[in-house]
């Protein structure tokens, strides 16, 4: 199974075949495109990873609500049958990225939880998730022209953001 230190190394020998189509004088968007998908695609690997981690320990670690958090399930509560009076996780229901960050850290990090959304990492990671956005869900009126500077901010990025994490999880920097 891959795992987010692999995304990030196809991110970045993909990054240098379009610093090497630049330097031709070629168009590079044929591999800045994946670059920053693969980019993305490492926090969200190291992200979910974690989640999935945690949603593996045993059921009476985490509240319920909690657990549906984890395993991305609905929390529904049964008004009929066997289970009647009582919350079940059902169905799939996404969570947004940064909801999962924020959970991860607050659960597991410091206490309280760092205030990210203002600073500039924050502010980086926003533009990388609508240049991300852009390009997984393509608009006409939403064209992202990609260079070899932004696709290295964001795999950059992608970098600070799983150390970010990982200092609040482990309280150590993990080794990228």
């Amino acid at each position: 199974m891959l795992d987010f230190r692999d995304y990030l190394h196809f991110a970045e020998r993909y990054l240098l075949l379009g610093e090497d189509e630049v330097a031709k004088g070629l168009d590079a968007q044929w591999v800045l495109v994946p670059s920053t998908i693969l980019a993305w695609s490492a926090i969200e690997c190291f992200v979910n990873n974690r989640l999935d981690e945690l949603g593996a320990l045993p059921d009476d670690m985490f509240e319920l609500h909690e657990r549906a958090f984890l395993l991305e399930r609905r929390l529904k509560f049964e008004d009929k049958g066997a289970s009647i009076g009582q919350f079940i996780l059902e169905g799939t229901e996404y969570r947004r990225i940064e909801d999962k960050i924020f959970f991860l850290m607050s659960k597991l990090g410091k206490s309280p939880p760092p205030k990210i959304k203002g600073d500039v990492l924050w502010q980086e990671f926003l533009e990388f998730k609508e240049v991300r956005d852009g390009l997984i869900h393509p608009r006409r009126h939403k064209d992202f022209e990609l260079n070899v500077t932004s696709v290295n901010r964001y795999l950059e990025t992608s970098k600070k953001i799983i150390r970010l994490i990982s200092i609040n999880i482990w309280k150590e920097k993990i080794e990228i």
